[in-house]
C-alpha cells in the first residue's frame, strides 16, 4: 500500500511540474542569470536590445499612451519627436507599469520575460505529456528549448523573440485544450496569444498557417469521423478575428510611422533571390562560423535532420495529422529563411521563433516510439539525461562567452560609462531633458538610452555633413556626447565641439556651438 501510494505521488502532475519548475529554476542559476540579470544591455546587438528599452523608458518616465510609442532618438517629424511604432508593444507598456509601480530596474524587465518564457515552456511541456507518453519524455523536448545559446541570451534579454515563440506555445496549449475538451473558450485565448506572438514577431506565424491550412483540409476533404479538430464555422470565428488584428496593427504601425516620418524598425523582407553573389557565400560563412553554433549544439542539428529524415519514411504509420505538420513545417522554416536570408549576415535571433519545428518534429518522434517497448527501459532515460545535460553546458558556455571577448568589446570599450555617467551629468549641470547628440553611435537608441537623454545618434542624422550639425542644434541640441575621442581628430567634429563640459573615463562631453548660417 505505501509503495503504490509513492508511485502514484511521483507520477502525478502536480510532482513532475514541481521538478520541472525547479530544474527550469536550476538552469536559469546555471546559466549565470543571478548575475547578468542585474547588469546593463551588452555584447551582441545591443541595438536591438536598447530599442525595446527605449520604448519601454519612454512609456515610464512620460506615462504615453498605449497607442503612442517613442523611442529617445528623435528621428520622428522631421527631428523633433521620437515617434514611431513597430512590434505590438504590450511587453514594453507592461514593463512600464511595473516601473512605475517598483522603480526602473533592467532585472525586472529581464524577469518578466523570463516568466513569459518559462510559462509557455511550461505548457509546452504539460501538452506533451499527453502526446509522448510520459513527463520525463515530455520535459526533455520541453527543455530542449532552453538549452539553445541564442534562447538563452535573447530570450530574457529585451528582445521580442523569444517572448513570441512562448506565446505560441501557449497558443498551442490551449488549441490542444479544444481538442481534449472542445470548450470554445480555448479557442478564443489561442487565437489571442497566436495575436500576440505574430504582432510582436511576424516570422513566428509558421504553425499558426500551418494549423488554419489543416483545419480547412479537413473540412473539405476528410470524412467528420476521421478529423481531428472538425472545426464548424463558430470555431473560425476567433482566428478570422486574430487575422483581423494582426491586419489592423500592421495597419496602424504604418499609418503612425507615414504620420510622423519615422520607423526605427524594418518590417520588410530581405529575401534570398535580392542578394549579389559575394553576399550569398558571406552570410553562408557567417552562419557557419559562428550562427549555426548559436541556434543549437550542431550534433542536436544534425540528429534532427536524420530524426525528421527517418520520420518521412515512416509517414504511413503516424496519423495524417502529424504527417502534415512533418512536411509543412520544415517547409514553413525554409520559407523563412528564404525571406530573411540577408538578416543572418548578423541577425541571428531571427532563428529563435523557428525553433517550433524542431519541437514538432521531436515531439513526432516521441509520439511514434511511446508504444515500443524498449522505449520505456531506464537506460533510455538515462541517456535522454545525460544528452540533455551535455546539451545545457554547452549552452551555458556560448552564453558566457557572450559576454566576454570580442562579443562584448564594443560596450565595454565605448558604451559601458555611459551607464554610469548620471552622477556626472548632474555635477556638469545636464538635465534630464537636455537633447545631446551622442557619437559615434549607429545605433538607434543604445547610447540615448544608456544616459536617458533624447537626442541624435549616426542613425537618422549623418554628421560628416555640416548641415545636420547645424539642423540638430536648431532642433534643440545643446550637448555633444563623445565615445571614441579620437573622431575629435576630425575638423567637422571640432568646429562644432564648443565648450569642454567634462571627462568621465572615455567619454568627452561638449557643450555645442549654436553657429549661425
Amino acid at each position: 500500500m505505501i509503495n503504490t501510494g509513492k508511485k502514484s505521488w511521483i507520477k502525478s502532475k502536480w510532482f513532475s511540474g514541481l521538478v520541472f519548475s525547479l530544474l527550469f529554476a536550476g538552469l536559469c542559476w546555471f546559466y549565470n542569470y543571478n548575475e547578468t540579470f542585474v547588469q546593463s544591455p551588452q555584447s551582441v546587438h545591443i541595438w536591438r536590445q536598447t530599442n525595446g528599452l527605449s520604448i519601454t523608458q519612454m512609456y515610464y518616465l512620460h506615462n504615453l499612451n498605449f497607442f503612442h510609442p517613442e523611442i529617445q532618438n528623435q528621428i520622428g517629424d522631421g527631428g523633433i519627436s521620437g515617434k514611431s511604432a513597430g512590434e505590438f508593444p504590450v511587453i514594453y507598456f507592461a514593463v512600464a507599469k511595473i516601473w512605475q509601480f517598483l522603480g526602473k530596474s533592467e532585472w525586472s524587465f529581464r524577469l518578466f520575460q523570463l516568466l513569459i518564457l518559462f510559462s509557455g515552456i511550461f505548457l509546452l511541456f504539460l501538452m506533451l505529456i499527453p502526446i509522448t507518453g510520459n513527463a520525463i519524455r515530455a520535459g526533455f523536448i520541453s527543455m530542449l528549448v532552453f538549452t539553445s545559446p541564442m534562447f538563452i541570451f535573447y530570450g530574457p534579454n529585451f528582445l521580442p523573440d523569444g517572448p513570441a515563440l512562448a506565446f505560441i506555445f501557449i497558443a498551442w496549449f490551449f488549441f490542444y485544450q479544444f481538442y481534449k475538451k472542445r470548450k470554445n473558450l480555448s479557442l478564443w485565448i489561442s487565437a489571442a496569444f497566436f495575436f500576440l506572438a505574430i504582432t510582436i514577431k511576424i516570422t513566428s506565424a509558421t504553425s499558426f498557417i500551418a494549423l488554419g491550412m489543416w483545419c480547412v483540409i479537413e473540412n473539405l476533404f476528410i470524412k467528420d469521423e476521421k478529423r481531428v479538430f472538425n472545426f464548424r464555422l463558430k470555431h473560425y470565428i476567433p482566428f478570422i478575428f486574430s487575422i483581423l488584428l494582426i491586419v489592423f496593427w500592421n495597419y496602424y504601425v504604418n499609418y503612425y510611422n507615414d504620420l510622423h516620418k519615422a520607423d526605427y524598425s524594418f518590417r520588410g523582407i530581405w529575401p534570398i533571390w535580392d542578394i549579389t553573389k559575394a553576399k550569398f557565400y558571406h552570410v553562408i560563412n557567417m552562419v557557419d562560423k559562428i550562427y549555426f553554433r548559436e541556434f543549437f549544439s550542431p550534433l542536436l542539428q544534425y540528429t534532427t535532420m536524420l530524426v525528421w529524415i527517418f520520420m518521412l519514411f515512416k509517414i504511413n504509420k503516424i496519423t495524417p495529422f502529424f504527417g502534415f505538420l512533418l512536411i509543412v513545417m520544415p517547409i514553413g522554416f525554409a520559407v523563412i529563411l528564404a525571406l530573411w536570408f540577408q538578416v543572418l549576415e548578423g541577425h541571428d535571433y531571427y532563428l529563435i521563433t523557428q525553433i517550433q519545428v524542431l519541437v514538432i518534429v521531436w515531439a513526432i518522434f516521441f509520439s511514434y516510439l511511446k508504444e515500443k517497448k524498449l522505449w520505456s527501459h531506464p537506460i533510455v532515460y538515462v541517456l535522454l539525461l545525460v544528452v540533455f545535460a551535455l546539451l545545457a553546458n554547452d549552452g551555458m558556455r556560448r552564453n558566457k562567452s557572450r559576454y566576454a571577448g570580442w562579443m562584448n568589446e564594443g560596450y565595454k570599450m565605448h558604451m559601458e560609462a555611459l551607464t554610469k555617467i548620471e552622477s556626472n551629468f548632474k555635477e556638469w549641470n545636464i538635465k534630464p531633458d537636455d537633447k545631446v547628440i551622442s557619437i559615434p553611435d549607429l545605433s538607434i537608441n543604445a547610447s540615448l538610452y544608456y544616459m536617458n537623454r533624447k537626442g541624435y545618434t549616426d542613425f537618422g542624422s549623418d554628421f560628416s555633413e555640416e548641415e545636420i550639425f547645424r539642423l540638430r542644434i536648431s532642433q534643440g541640441a545643446k550637448y555633444l556626447v563623445i565615445n571614441d575621442t579620437t573622431i575629435l581628430g576630425r575638423p567637422l567634429i571640432r568646429k562644432f565641439a564648443g565648450d569642454f563640459v567634462g571627462r568621465y573615463r572615455n567619454i568627452e562631453v561638449f557643450k555645442l556651438k549654436n553657429m549661425s548660417y
